[in-house]
């Protein structure tokens, strides 16, 4: 009998319409699966450290992962496109979250509360050394212009902001004022005044944000990592903060991550440090699951997927 490995935690209500549905397969938790079991599971839901385990048997019969992330850069991608191995995430559920943590990280800088909460720790004068300002009329740079982008540009345009989205080509996508070419961003890098990163971590992407593009800015732009911690060089990151090339980062994905207690940037006045929360929703067992549902339905008529079926040779 066919089996899914049940990695990604379900509600009992979700566990059962998987049961009744498909009767001919089985659904089992990690702490369930035994050795014995590795060659009948064809459906992983989640991500465990077992999928290296199955993969590296000969006899695996693995053929789906559905994971619970819009990142994938963390799989084997390499031994799953081997294996023939379709996957999934889930991507656009954490759009919201994501540019809301954002907005919340350029308000915090432009409207004072973060040079309050710094006041507040220290000095505790009646005044803040810094003068408030507001978003409207800034230019705002996207690295990236798919979900989390577009869902960012949207809100930031709805604050008077000047959204700038930069891509492969350069082609046009929804909510962007404007839209430029990793190979183009020469101009834009020079009037921004907040920088976002919203890519997948790729070859491409790995320390994309580095000495080289910080030296490009002229508006001390303010740094938001919500894509993956080494997109950004973190020593070019704290060399471009010490000569005033950018005024401030918010970090809420780093390179390591976790971030060793002992690291500099902890100590930082002008870096924002949020533990990868960036995304988090509530109910997200209720969000997630239909994805999976209705990628597996689809799964087991013909073996594809109707929704976030992940481009292995692309990482994304």
């Amino acid at each position: 009998m066919p089996m899914v490995l049940m990695a990604q935690a379900t509600k009992p209500e979700q566990l059962q319409q998987l049961q009744t549905t498909y009767p001919d397969w089985t659904f089992k938790d990690a702490a369930a699966v035994t050795a014995a079991d590795y060659d009948q599971i064809e459906v992983m839901y989640g991500n465990h450290p077992l999928l290296k385990t199955i993969l590296a048997r000969p006899t695996n019969q693995l053929k789906f992962v559905q994971v619970i992330s819009a990142g994938v850069d963390y799989l084997p991608l390499k031994a799953l496109q081997a294996a023939g191995v379709v996957v999934a995430n889930t991507s656009g559920i954490h759009a919201d979250a994501i540019s809301e943590s954002v907005l919340a990280a350029m308000l915090s800088v432009v409207r004072g509360y973060h040079a309050a909460w710094l006041n507040q720790r220290g000095a505790r004068q009646w005044a803040l050394p810094m003068t408030t300002s507001t978003l409207t009329g800034q230019q705002l740079l996207i690295y990236g212009t798919g979900q989390i982008g577009q869902s960012l540009a949207a809100k930031a345009s709805a604050l008077g902001m000047h959204v700038i989205g930069v891509n492969t080509t350069g082609h046009p996508a929804d909510h962007f004022h404007e839209t430029v070419a990793f190979t183009a961003t020469a101009d834009a890098l020079a009037t921004a005044n907040f920088i976002v990163n919203a890519l997948p971590l790729t070859p491409t992407t790995h320390h994309l944000f580095s000495t080289e593009l910080f030296q490009q800015t002229k508006q001390q732009p303010m740094l938001i990592n919500i894509g993956r911690g080494p997109a950004v060089d973190t020593t070019a990151l704290m060399t471009a903060l010490d000569h005033h090339q950018l005024s401030m980062a918010a970090l809420d994905v780093t390179e390591p991550e976790p971030l060793p207690t002992d690291h500099p940037l902890w100590q930082r006045d002008d870096v924002l440090i949020t533990p990868h929360i960036s995304g988090q929703i509530a109910h997200f067992r209720a969000t997630v699951f239909p994805i999976f549902a209705a990628n597996f339905a689809q799964f087991v008529k013909d073996g594809t997927l109707v929704r976030n079926q992940v481009d292995l040779n692309r990482g994304y």
